[in-house]
């Protein structure tokens, strides 16, 4: 397959809270990382986009920018940020001739075509099907999802909005904790605790619920304080992952997800050593009336920094490959 993009190519992992760009020099080559920067620190992604291609003795020609947010056609937002994307705006802008946005787990989906063993680690081994559908998501600053599926060279990604699913209590931890859980939250959804903001919830509602004072804390450090030890944060810890467990369960589900389920994101590698492997497969592929179908997914961590630029970068060497050569997507200057 020839790529229709001009190299080298910008690809970008744009989130709510950081932006990852990286190079890639020619077609079918691997990326190479240029700059990580926060989104917040500016006010448009031409301006953020410039600040780092500026230094660059030799411009890219094309780009590919992944955005965490839901697309329409050649155009974008941010869910948790402000930054607004316009595709041949931005090749105005910065002085592309082309390029594609993607939605951020489109991305992730396509990287499921060329992740090693070594980018994962498994948690549940399941029975995968070789050419079944993929599924990843995932928490961060939101939680997101999407699909691959591949039928011999081609595939096509569904990119999702499953995180704005809503959800509710299932087992008595939750349901001891759901009313502080709920509290802050207009609808209590995927994202809203599977996140980083919701590991914060769960954190605040096991102090309540436990007559604690809540300390003043960020994701980050409730993540540490559970490798610690601390009693709140283990137990904050503890109920993410389950619920991790049954929303990547049901998913699976929904898609009939066979060739397996793919945890992304920040946040779940760093609690990895946290993981109940037999409570997440307890709960992962308990699925009453439907456990025969459910013990057939397999559920691994990407573990790699990286998961989203590969995924960039083979869309970048064969954008058909995964059904993305849409003339109704690509933009041009």
């Amino acid at each position: 397959m020839t790529s229709p993009f001009a190299h080298p190519v910008l690809v970008a992992d744009i989130g709510g809270t950081n932006c990852r760009l990286s190079l890639v020099s020619a077609q079918g080559a691997q990326h190479e990382p240029l700059a990580r920067i926060s989104t917040g620190v500016h006010p448009t992604p031409e301006a953020a986009l410039e600040a780092v291609l500026s230094t660059l003795v030799q411009r890219p020609r094309s780009a590919i920018l992944a955005v965490a947010g839901p697309l329409d056609g050649r155009e974008a937002q941010l869910t948790n940020a402000n930054w607004h994307f316009d595709g041949p705006r931005l090749a105005k802008a910065l002085g592309l001739e082309q390029g594609l946005l993607v939605n951020d787990f489109e991305a992730l989906a396509a990287s499921l075509a060329v992740l090693r063993e070594a980018d994962l680690t498994t948690l549940v081994p399941g029975q995968p099907e070789p050419e079944g559908l993929r599924l990843v998501l995932g928490p961060g600053t939101g939680f997101g999802a999407a699909a691959l599926l591949m039928r011999g060279e081609r595939g096509v990604l569904v990119p999702t909005e499953a995180g704005h699913i809503g959800i509710g209590p299932e087992d008595p931890t939750e349901h001891k904790l759901w009313s502080a859980l709920a509290a802050e939250q207009p609808r209590v959804t995927v994202e809203g605790l599977l996140s980083g903001d919701g590991l914060l919830r769960f954190h605040r509602a096991v102090a309540k619920q436990s007559g604690m004072l809540e300390a003043d804390v960020s994701a980050a450090d409730v993540t540490t304080l559970a490798l610690d030890g601390d009693p709140a944060a283990l137990m904050a810890v503890i109920c993410f992952w389950r619920l991790l467990a049954r929303v990547a369960g049901d998913l699976a589900l929904a898609f009939k997800a066979t060739g397996g389920v793919y945890i992304a994101g920040g946040i779940v590698p760093r609690l990895l050593p946290l993981a109940d492997l037999a409570t997440i497969q307890a709960v992962f592929h308990g699925k009453p009336p439907m456990e025969d179908l459910a013990k057939r997914f397999a559920l691994h961590v990407i573990t790699t920094h990286d998961a989203a630029e590969q995924g960039l970068a083979a869309i970048a060497a064969a954008p058909a490959r995964f059904g993305l050569d849409d003339p109704t997507r690509l933009w041009f200057a």
